[in-house]
């Protein structure tokens, strides 16, 4: 009869005969990249294209609204790289602004033209300064598509439309030369998710939920309903 007390009583206390409830399973860490397209600015082709061409007006506000809207996220984001050319740091200071943080140059992502299944953006493109482009992208695809390691990372790119749209290209299996088959807003969203195996899921696209209507401009018309001027703009 004692020994019967004695087991219930270990078993009820969590004693040595009693099993420890399983822990749950981990979730595996996803990692997630902000891609930005800098904000719109007035393109001078006299000017150096890496140190000139800075935000105007417009493009201030875009920046402004896109670093609310990631300020807004109930996440914390876990960096901040932005392209070496001025009108991406300029939108990546403003961004950094919002969310509390100093972006750190990256030339690995700054403006190119790789190559396209569209001759016609590549009028004025050398070969091998495409093949350097083409490089240059699958290089920053090394650094930053990689798994997360124990919790999920947020990260926050502000760059060109080129890059973003050979980025979702290679994201979503396509040929990247298809990066030129998509429009892209100034100041837009687009999400990358890497999946621990490595694999990338898009998330989102050119998403411009954040800018109002009147302050959305576009590569071209974009998505036709352009009411803010459309000047003659770079990627």
């Amino acid at each position: 009869m004692k020994r019967f007390v004695l087991l219930a009583s270990m078993l009820t206390l969590g004693g040595p005969l009693a099993h420890a409830a399983n822990p749950p399973p981990a979730v595996p860490a996803v990692r997630y990249l902000y891609l930005i397209r800098h904000g719109m600015y007035d393109r001078d082709d006299r000017a150096d294209d890496r140190v000139g061409n800075g935000l105007n007006a417009l493009g201030r506000e875009q920046a402004l609204l896109i670093g609310a809207r990631l300020a807004s996220l109930p996440v914390r984001m876990t960096s901040l790289a932005s392209s070496d050319y001025t009108r991406a740091l300029e939108t990546a200071a403003l961004v950094g602004r919002a969310l509390g943080m100093t972006p750190a140059p990256d030339s690995l992502i700054h403006e190119c033209t790789p190559p396209s299944a569209r001759p016609d953006s590549l009028r004025r493109r050398a070969p091998d300064e495409q093949a350097a482009c083409e490089a240059n992208l699958a290089a920053a695809w090394t650094r930053y598509v990689r798994p997360a390691a124990a919790l999920d990372e947020h990260d926050v790119l502000v760059c060109h439309g080129n890059v973003i749209r050979w980025f979702v290209s290679r994201a979503l299996g396509l040929d990247p030369r298809r990066w030129s088959s998509m429009d892209i807003a100034n100041a837009s969203l687009t999400v990358i998710a890497v999946r621990p195996d490595g694999g990338t899921r898009l998330v989102m696209f050119s998403d411009v939920g954040h800018l109002p209507v009147p302050k959305q401009t576009w590569t071209g018309r974009g998505a036709g309903w352009g009411t803010a001027p459309a000047p003659r703009m770079g990627p």
